[in-house]
């Protein structure tokens, strides 16, 4: 909804009405209350790598709160900070979190075109030049892979192997998307280009 996206009515209302008949409205009217904050003070796209890191922390603390809501029903946790808490602190649920942001990435790489045209803040759209941003992109792909210091580090072994599988993806994708950007159409690398 507030990307500006089709919003099925009746969908919408069917989906609703279950969550509530499951005993979890309080929870749902929570998430949206706090989405909605985060979603009315997003940043704007096409900024500096200062844009960026606001753009990143915007996706993460949006990627935060869904995941928390998740874990917070799942766990019957007593209330939404305590599993806010838990994205970064509990090995599981950070390796969860780690890899919501890679598919968020690989999301913003193949969304480009429209998140540009939409004007929504993405990876890719939070910087001018689209370079800088595959670049920036490519850094953080990389900070989400859990490492032996990280706190997704040491988490229960299947995820360890799908956080790896996601990271791999992940990095992989941005890697060619970095090289055809770096290229224009007769092979010359947009970097070193000084004349149109």
């Amino acid at each position: 909804m507030w990307d500006g996206k089709r919003l099925v009515a009746a969908d919408y209302q069917a989906l609703q009405l279950r969550l509530e008949k499951a005993g979890l409205e309080s929870w749902i009217t929570e998430y949206l209350g706090r989405v909605r904050e985060l979603e009315t003070r997003r940043p704007l796209p096409g900024g500096d790598l200062r844009r960026f890191d606001e753009v990143r922390s915007y996706r993460e603390a949006v990627a935060r709160l869904s995941l928390a809501t998740i874990a917070a029903i799942a766990l019957n946790a007593g209330c939404l900070d305590d599993a806010i808490e838990a994205t970064a602190c509990d090995r599981d649920v950070a390796a969860l979190f780690r890899m919501a942001m890679q598919c968020q990435i690989i999301d913003d790489v193949i969304d480009y075109r429209e998140d540009l045209s939409a004007g929504l803040p993405s990876f890719l759209t939070a910087s001018r030049s689209l370079p800088q941003a595959m670049t920036v992109t490519a850094e953080a792909a990389r900070s989400y892979a859990a490492s032996p210091g990280s706190s997704a580090a040491g988490c229960l072994f299947p995820l360890q192997v799908a956080l790896s599988v996601v990271t791999a993806a992940t990095k992989l994708l941005v890697r060619v998307a970095l090289r055809v950007v770096r290229y224009d159409r007769r092979g010359r690398r947009l970097d070193q280009l000084r004349d149109p």
